[in-house]
Formats: C-alpha cells, structure tokens, sequence
C-alpha cells in the first residue's frame, strides 16, 4: 500500500460517498488517513447550542479538516423563546400524541411529564443566555478565517436546504428535549441565523462564491440601507445567490394587519433591488416569495422591485423567479438583456399584470434559445385579445379575459400540461410544434410524441438544477459529513395502517363520516360536531384542561392517583 501513488490515492477517496466508507478507507494506513481527512467534512453545520459551537471550534482547529470545509449551514430550528408555559406545554404534548407513536409508546406519567418540562425549560435558559450574548456570532467570527476553502454559505429554516430529507441522518442537539420539532422556534423565522452569518463574514470576509437562505421572513430587510450595505457588500463577487422569502400571517405573534401588503411596500423601497445589484457577477439567480396568504392570486413582489430595470448581468445563465408580479413586456425586457448567456429560466407562481400567458409564451419561445424551461405553479394573467376570452372559464368573482392554469410543481410530480409548455418554450421552439399548449386539446394532441420521450428522465434533472425547495430527487446536492438526521418523527411505523387501508375505513370516525354522506344524522354515540360542523371525539383530556372534568375517565387515561398528582402541578 505504501508503494501506491497519493494521486491515485486521492480519486479512489473522491468515489467514496459514504462517510463510513471514508473512515474505513482511513483506517489503511497514515497516508491513507491523512488524505481520507480531506473528504471528511466539505460540508459543517451549525445550531445554536453551545455542544454545536464547540464542535464546529475543533472543526476549525484540526489541520486537515479545517483546510477542506467548503460549505457552511446555519440551522434555524430551535426550542421556543421565549418558553412555553406548564399548561402549554402540556396541551401541547397531547396534541402531538395524537400523531405520534413514539409519544404514545413513552407513555409518561404526570411526574415524568413535569420532569420534561423543567428539562425543557433549564434548555431554553440556556439557549436564550446564548442568544444573548451572540455567542454563535463570537464563534462564527473565530472559526471563518480558519476555513481557506469556503465557499458556500447556507441558513437553513423550515424545509430548505437540509430539513425533509431523511436520506441523511445528524441528530439535533436538542433531540433529548421532548419539545423538539415543535413548530415554533424564533420569530422571525430565519432572521437571526443569516444575520450572524452575514455580520461575522462582514468582520473577516471569506472568498464565498454561493449565499443561500431560506425561507427567510420578510422583516429580516426591514432595517436601514447602511446596514443592509455592511452585511451583502462583502457578497460582491457571489456567483449563485438564493433567497426564499416567507409572508406567513400563521407566523406573526402580535396583529400586524395584511403582512403581505407589509411585505410588498417594504420591497418597493428596493432593499432586493440593491442587494442584487451589488453582485455583477452572479451566474444563477434565485428569488422566490411564499404566499402563504389565503389570497393566492396576490404576490409578495413586483419583479422591477426584484430586478433593476435596465441592469444587467453578463454572465448570468440561470434565472428562477416565484411569487413575481409583472408585465409580459417588464418580463421579456429581462430575458432578452440576458439572452445571450440565459440556458435555463424557471418562473414559479407568476402573475402577469394585464398581459396575457398566450402572448408571453411565444416570446418566450421566439427570442430565447433555452436549454430548459420551467414554468409552474399557479400562473395568472389577463387576455388581451377579445378572441381570446372564449376559450376561458368564466368566473363571475374575477374580470372578464382572467387566466388561471394550475401546474403544479416538478418536485410533486408530472403534470402533462406543465411540461408541454416547457418543451414549447426550449431551444426556440425547435421540439414541439408551433401551437400553445395551454389547452387539453393541444397538450393532448403532442404530448406522447413531443413531450414524453424527453421527460422520462429529465423531469428529475430540472428539479435538481433549480433546487426548487432543495427537494433533489437524485440526492446530489451535494457531499456532506454524512452525520444528517432523519426529520422524521417516527419513522415508517406511523404511516402503516394495522390491516391495511380498508381496515382504516372501519373506524368510527369513517363510519360518521360515512353517515354524513349517506344524508344520515350524526353523531354517533361518543361523537359531536362542532361550529363548522366538523365530527370529532370530544378528548377529556382537553376538557380537564379547560376546567371541565364532567368527562374525564380515567379508565382510558391515568389513575385517580394520578389525577390528584397532576393537580397538584397547576
């Protein structure tokens, strides 16, 4: 083994994927340990928790280890802050029973339930003191320098990046605390984590070439334009740069009013704009806005509120846009500034202003030369030909000539239209005919000739390119230190249904609903409706929290014993 070159040494590792095949590579001899050590850890991550600080200082202070990092992730997820209280938590922790078999199998006492909740509470103490004394800037700003290689940074919050894929497995520092992975965390979602990124890369700029974030709550860009210049001004030579911005009113905590009219005339004042501008060199450009309004026809952006009018970007080949409102014509005079380098361009959730997507498809396929296309999501916009209003579904609650298609998103699956539209649109229309498929009739009429061959494979491959959520169907994203975590609660056990799916129908709750349909007069024995004349299982647990103990039956709960135990808890 001595006797083999270290270069070739070197690609055997590199065809390693497994982190458990490189520790065993390593275990051959010292050369092979040394250059093993290079493929480790391309990739670190972080949470805030000081276990997580401390690792990723040793990271930074290992010879071989520190020299290979070329990506760095900040994870948003936390435990609440502030904490919950006694009662919450313990309202809380029943929900979630209902959907957990790993809860229901622990099967706590009230004891053991309070012994959780202080073990909860002494690790939100802990990680507020943190929180405020910026300790994961201190850390971030220590160990930066140390990394020569890196080029990538990364805030992770919600399902991107890193979140929904179970392939890899890390555990949370925060696993042991039986409040993890409840929905909450700190509001506003992602913004402290990319702040402590940006702030300690502003203090010893890194050579990064990649800034990815999301989804990030809209207020994060509610500050001043000098503070928002010391953060990204140090980005200036970014080739990839991409931002998901959330408008969720389910995540204010006090009554803001419309967010996403907030949200809009917070962009208006161009903090987007200027941020993009000062990155000419950006090769892909990714910005996307998360309705999450009930109003889905709205969108969280004006594209000129996103994209300079006039500027461009001359070496710029991949373009995503979502949750974008703007003209045909505002669209066009983008794509066409960047015709000449632009292969692939996807447009999520569009909303055309008084144009329509009959005009702005052929412009699309007459003036680009794409290598892929991507046009999803919930698109709407406005026919401008009388002609054209025939053919559209009249909808009495929307003006006349409005255009709505639903198409889904590739991550989801096919969608027979969605892709049509996409071959319409590639390579200047050379491989589909000249009709717009924006009709059963069209999209029927070509789809196996023109369509099917080509997206028997290529589906995944435009998903991955785009990283539409980061759901990468080939799980190519990337190398990484091979220690992520399963996000899945319980594993498969939950999903299976005892006997089968025609077992599942046999339940009550089936049985009430099946009466319902059937015109009959629920509830059954056992059962109620409520306001919105929903069935449902009057829990007495629920009750007993609200003060009513008239249906507490502790043959189905605990004992009297523990009865009288809880009370003395509240």
């Amino acid at each position: 083994m001595d006797r083999v070159p270290p270069e070739l040494v070197y690609v055997v590792c590199s065809l390693l994927d497994d982190v458990d095949d490189i520790l065993n590579f390593r275990l051959v001899s010292k050369l092979f340990a040394d250059i093993g050590a290079t493929y480790m850890l391309p990739e670190v991550t972080l949470y805030m928790h000081q276990d997580e600080f401390d690792r990723l200082r040793a990271i930074s202070l290992h010879p071989i280890f520190a020299k290979h990092v070329s990506s760095l992730t900040y994870f948003a997820a936390t435990l609440d802050s502030p904490k919950v209280s006694w009662r919450e938590f313990v309202r809380d922790h029943k929900g979630r029973m209902k959907w957990s078999g790993r809860l229901r199998k622990l099967n706590l006492s009230p004891a053991q339930l309070m012994g959780e909740y202080k073990k909860y509470c002494d690790a939100v103490e802990i990680q507020d003191e943190l929180m405020l004394e910026q300790k994961d800037v201190d850390v971030l700003k220590e160990v930066l320098p140390r990394f020569p290689k890196l080029e990538t940074l990364t805030m992770s919050a919600g399902n991107y990046y890193y979140e929904g894929r179970p392939e890899k497995e890390r555990k949370k520092p925060f696993d042991d605390v039986l409040r993890s992975g409840f929905p909450s965390g700190i509001h506003p979602e992602g913004k402290r984590p990319l702040e402590s990124l940006l702030v300690a890369n502003a203090h010893s700029p890194c050579a990064l070439t990649e800034l990815r974030a999301g989804s990030l709550h809209w207020r994060f860009f509610k500050r001043s334009e000098r503070e928002l210049a010391h953060m990204f001004r140090p980005l200036a030579n970014l080739t990839t740069i991409e931002l998901t911005i959330s408008v969720d009113p389910a995540d204010e905590r006090i009554n803001e009013g419309n967010s996403l009219r907030k949200c809009q005339r917070l962009l208006a004042k161009g903090a987007i704009r200027q941020i993009l501008k000062s990155m000419p060199q950006l090769e892909c450009l990714f910005f996307e806005v998360l309705n999450l309004e009930c109003d889905q026809l709205e969108r969280g952006a004006c594209l000129k509120d996103v994209i300079e009018p006039g500027f461009h970007w001359p070496n710029l080949t991949e373009l995503v846009l979502g949750g974008i409102v703007g003209d045909r014509e505002d669209f066009m005079r983008v794509l066409i500034r960047h015709k000449d380098k632009l292969q692939k361009l996807c447009l999520r959730d569009v909303t055309l202003e008084n144009t329509s997507w009959r005009k702005f498809l052929p412009d699309i396929r007459n003036n680009l030369n794409l290598e892929d296309a991507c046009i999803c999501g919930n698109i709407f916009g406005q026919a401008e030909d009388a002609d054209d209003t025939h053919i559209l579904f009249d909808d009495p609650l929307q003006a006349p000539g409005f255009e709505e298609w639903e198409l889904s998103v590739p991550e989801v699956g096919a969608h027979n239209m969605r892709q049509s539209i996409n071959m319409y649109c590639r390579q200047g229309g050379h491989k589909y005919p000249d009709e717009i498929p924006l009709c059963e009739f069209v999209v029927n009429s070509y789809y196996r000739e023109f369509v099917a061959p080509h997206f028997t494979h290529e589906e995944e491959f435009i998903v991955s390119n785009f990283k539409l959520g980061d759901v990468e169907l080939d799980g190519s994203e990337g190398e990484d230190d091979g220690n992520w975590e399963d996000v899945s609660e319980d594993g498969l056990d939950d999903d299976v249904i005892p006997g089968g799916w025609d077992n599942l129908f046999a339940d009550d709750s089936a049985l009430a609903i099946d009466m319902l349909m059937s015109g009959l007069e629920p509830p059954l024995p056992g059962w109620a409706i409520n306001d919105d004349d929903e069935i449902y299982m009057p829990d007495p647990w629920d009750a007993y929290l609200n003060g009513d103990d008239s249906m507490l039956d502790m043959d189905t709960m605990w004992s009297s014993d523990s009865e009288a135990e809880l009370d003395q808890f509240f």
